[in-house]
């Protein structure tokens, strides 16, 4: 779910912005702009997904998704610093970190709407022959 819909819905909203900003003219600056965008949200989307399913053992759903956000947003935002600051300079500009902050933002609500999609409380059962207050002794 994290691997496929995540970096999906983070291309389609940089591919919207991209547009409404550079106009259907430029292809190329729009295609680069939600190509990068895929390939940086990938790693973030599947760091965000384990940790998802770590946290699914003990937090509600509602809860996790929230929770499932923030860490989506922060990884993006340590990886566009990361990658920019071991390419170009130790020192951060503002438009830098601005954009970083964006690049949190187009990520936080789809990673917070993929938690709530693999959410699966559903199938958890009882073993057969279990009372249902006894967690994993006989009835």
């Amino acid at each position: 779910m994290f691997l496929l819909l995540g970096p999906s819905l983070v291309a389609l909203a940089v591919l919207m912005v991209a547009v409404a900003v550079a106009g259907p003219v430029d292809d190329a600056f729009v295609a680069l702009c939600v190509t990068a965008s895929f390939l940086i949200t990938l790693p973030v989307s599947a760091i965000t997904g384990l940790v998802d399913g770590y946290l699914a053992r003990g937090l509600p759903a509602l809860l996790r998704a929230f929770l499932t956000a923030a860490i989506g947003m922060t990884g993006a935002i340590g990886l566009v610093l990361t990658l920019f600051k071991m390419t170009f300079s130790p020192t951060v500009p503002p438009e830098v970190m601005n954009g970083a902050l964006c690049a949190g933002f187009f990520l936080l609500l789809p990673m917070g709407l993929c938690s709530l999609l693999s959410n699966d409380d559903g199938d958890r059962r009882r073993p057969a022959g279990c009372a249902p207050d006894c967690v994993g002794r006989p009835a």
